[in-house]
């Protein structure tokens, strides 16, 4: 499954996605994605895919750049604790 935040909040909210055999999570652009003001939506879908799998996926997180906000998603996320 591909989708923007938005899109992703839409699918979930109407009870579209199970993400409980999810394997990989893949946030592009993440940088931008939180200059935009997107943290709440994306810590609020993460918290969901956490709630429903069993053991972590594996979390991909590409950035151009490594401001302060983004190191700290990589240490909420990239965590082996989850």
């Amino acid at each position: 499954m591909v989708g923007t935040t938005g899109r992703v909040l839409d699918h979930m909210e109407r009870g579209n996605l199970n993400f409980s055999e999810l394997k990989t999570i893949i946030l592009d652009e993440a940088d931008q994605m939180m200059k935009l003001g997107f943290k709440e939506d994306i810590d609020r879908i993460l918290g969901n895919i956490k709630a429903a799998v069993a053991s972590m996926p594996q979390f991909l997180l590409f950035s151009a750049t490594v401001p302060s906000w983004i190191r700290g998603l990589a240490q909420s996320y990239l965590n082996p604790k989850w």
